[in-house]
């Protein structure tokens, strides 16, 4: 029995021993758990990843949607036009005439985005420009050979678009819009400029150093982050590519002993060809993996760094995202964070009982604090999901948020229940920010943001969509006398304050619709829209209802 005095060799050593293993055990647990934890995280992390960017593609698709309806709804007013003005004066000539005088009122109502029109009639090709007809023949032009007229007649009546292509004359995609009229020969057409696309596009910084590209059914790049991108092709192989940069540069050097503009354009082609040919050698077989792949979040390496891609397929356009690893980990820390320091501390705190024998006291002092740091926990994440809610800008609501609001009023309503609601979209705000600059256009569109809140009540929805378009939704009323009397004194008072600031003001044009129980937002907001550009064609805070 001398091995087990409290002095022998043996009876240290084995205390040795059962310190040693329990440490060895404490630390085994501790990592086990971690490794199961971390595992089971991962996970989480995952599916957050895969829905934040599918969330993200879908949204980018649904403001890409409205903006195409938006081109359609102009075209539809401009065919109303012409077809009133053929019923009228069915002669040729006097539509040539018509046309020519249409071209200033286009460009009064669509701004930039119109780039002239042009139509097939009788056999003849009309135009709303000033060239005489003969450099057509000379060059041998036949105007049902074209694209925007096969487009159409295939279209069987439907408004069509034909596939973008960029212009360097001018750094815009372009694509012609056309309608086959119903005497199966006429063919209404003009040409549009897609810069709202690419407004959308640079306007999407959800995650930091992120890429989104919209291209159509052939792979060309319609809008992007990087706008040198546009009108390269995601479908072309990487000779193909090569290609490409080889006939710019050969373009280049041909210009050069021309026209100092020709040589401009010609240098901004070559350097948009390199630099997206750079590009598809960092994205590698990229595309083809996200091709493979149906809707769901693909790994890749893009310039050296891990990036996650999703690619939205759809029949006409698709809407491709890449982010950074690093970029959306961040932003979706919440996921794993919270739970990974949550398990951190209760390993701690089980292991430091274990390890110390801790007092009763010290376990409850241990369980406040937990219970505290979880709190605070909590707290940060509310705040981030509520600052997720609003609009930088404005503190508005912003689009998100207010279709979730809206779909939730509409499912609350009772079968008798009314509202309105009303998009709002500023008039000649463009002017604005090309003569005073875009600080002085976020002032007004602030001030537009104060002078709608403080017109509203509290029980109505207030949103600012994007850009200087907005959105209210008036409660309990199905008159619209009332969001008429809204809009007047909104607008009233804008011009008022800003006249007092020093300003330049904005007047904002509205469409409403009534909305009840079992509407949903994407129909009202149709509808609403539709109104809206009735509404707009004096640009002059016009008000329309459907």
């Amino acid at each position: 029995m001398e091995d087990y005095k409290p002095g022998g060799n043996t009876f240290m050593q084995r205390k040795k021993l059962e310190g040693r293993k329990k440490t060895a055990v404490m630390a085994a647990v501790f990592l086990a758990v971690n490794i199961l934890a971390v595992c089971l995280i991962g996970r989480g992390e995952i599916r957050a990843i895969d829905g934040n960017l599918a969330e993200h593609a879908g949204d980018t698709g649904t403001a890409f949607h409205e903006i195409m309806e938006n081109y359609k709804h102009s075209f539809r007013l401009f065919a109303e036009m012409m077809t009133q003005e053929i019923g009228n004066h069915p002669e040729p000539d006097s539509i040539w005439d018509y046309l020519k005088s249409m071209d200033s009122k286009m460009l009064e109502i669509e701004g930039d985005t119109f780039d002239g029109l042009y139509m097939y009639y009788k056999g003849r090709y009309l135009y709303s420009w000033d060239t005489p007809y003969s450099q057509y023949e000379e060059t041998g032009y036949v105007a049902t050979e074209r694209p925007w007229y096969k487009a159409a007649v295939e279209g069987k009546g439907e408004i069509v678009f034909t596939p973008p292509y960029m212009s360097y004359a001018n750094h815009y995609i372009l694509t012609t819009i056309s309608q086959l009229q119903p005497d199966g020969e006429t063919v209404f057409a003009y040409d549009i400029k897609m810069g709202d696309i690419q407004n959308l596009v640079s306007g999407l910084d959800r995650y930091e150093k992120e890429q989104v590209m919209i291209f159509d059914g052939s792979g060309t790049v319609i809008g992007s982050t990087e706008e040198k991108y546009l009108g390269g092709s995601l479908y072309a192989s990487l000779d193909e590519t090569a290609d490409s940069v080889e006939a710019a540069k050969k373009e280049m050097e041909d210009a050069a002993s021309g026209a100092p503009e020709e040589l401009a354009k010609a240098k901004d082609k070559k350097e948009a060809a390199e630099a997206f040919y750079a590009f598809r050698q960092d994205l590698g077989n990229g595309m083809e993996k996200l091709l493979d792949k149906k809707e769901e979040t693909v790994r890749l390496n893009l310039n050296g760094r891990s990036q996650f891609g999703y690619l939205h397929r759809e029949q006409d356009f698709n809407f491709l995202v890449l982010v950074p690893a690093m970029s959306i980990v961040k932003a979706t820390m919440t996921v794993w964070l919270i739970p990974l320091l949550l398990t951190e501390l209760l390993l701690i705190y089980v292991i430091g009982r274990v390890s110390k024998g801790i007092k009763n006291r010290e376990l409850r002092d241990a369980y406040v604090e937990l219970g505290q740091t979880q709190r605070r926990l909590e707290i940060a994440l509310s705040a981030a999901q509520k600052a997720a809610a609003v609009d930088d800008l404005t503190g508005m609501m912003n689009f998100k948020s207010f279709r979730k609001e809206i779909t939730s009023a509409l499912d609350d309503m009772e079968e008798e229940e009314r509202g309105i609601l009303v998009m709002i979209d500023g008039d000649h705000f463009k002017s604005i920010n090309d003569n005073y600059g875009h600080s002085v256009g976020d002032e007004v569109i602030k001030l537009t943001a104060q002078m709608i809140i403080g017109r509203i009540r509290t029980v109505d929805l207030a949103s600012r969509l994007h850009g200087d378009e907005f959105a209210i939704f008036i409660a309990n009323t199905s008159d619209y006398s009332v969001a008429r009397r809204i809009m007047e004194d909104i607008n009233n008072t804008i011009g008022k304050e800003a006249k007092r600031r020093n300003m330049p003001s904005i007047t904002l044009s509205a469409g409403a619709v009534i909305a009840g129980h079992g509407d949903t937002y994407l129909s009202l907001a149709k509808a609403a829209d539709e109104a809206l550009y009735e509404a707009k064609v004096t640009h002059n805070g016009g008000f329309a209802y459907q």
